[in-house]
């Protein structure tokens, strides 16, 4: 008789099978850097189809300028000026402190946005008297400064917009 007979052995076990959860760290790291570039993704999309609410601005006072030096309208250059100022106000503020504001306090908002560059008061009065008055009394050299004083304003505004 052979010994190996009368040994009672165990049958072979398998280890258990490998567990898809949890998943081993270079998985986690993987799924880390998709949610990285998907977040950075969006953020590019959004920022190249947004436009930038200072370019926009600019250009459309750069076609202000242009037609005021064709029909010479230094009234209704003023006005639109003056809609535009309100419209930065309203974009970079919240809706209810700046569209309802009026005079010394709008005119306090306005220069609050860019304190690198401020608007002197004679101009920040000449944008809030003058659209009302039937014809204006401005030197065109009035006209110039205030022109070029609010492009460099516009310039100096922060980058965080809120409604761009």
């Amino acid at each position: 008789m052979n010994p190996a007979d009368t040994l009672e052995l165990r049958d072979i076990h398998l280890p258990d099978a490998v567990s898809w959860w949890p998943p081993a760290p270079g998985w986690w790291a993987l799924l880390v850097l998709l949610i990285i570039i998907l977040l950075l993704g969006w953020w590019l999309i959004r920022k190249l189809t947004r436009p930038n609410l200072k370019k926009r601005v600019l250009s459309e006072i750069d076609s202000l300028i242009a037609g005021y030096r064709q029909d010479l309208n230094k009234q209704q250059l003023i006005q639109q000026l003056s809609v535009i100022l309100r419209r930065i106000g309203i974009s970079y503020l919240p809706r209810k402190q700046s569209a309802g504001t009026l005079g010394a306090e709008w005119l306090a908002q306005l220069n609050q946005l860019a304190a690198k560059d401020p608007l002197s008061q004679e101009n920040l009065e000449l944008i809030t008297q003058a659209p009302y008055q039937k014809q204006p009394q401005l030197s065109d050299q009035q006209i110039e400064d205030l022109l070029q004083q609010l492009q460099r304003w516009v310039k100096g505004l922060a980058r965080g917009v809120k409604n761009a």
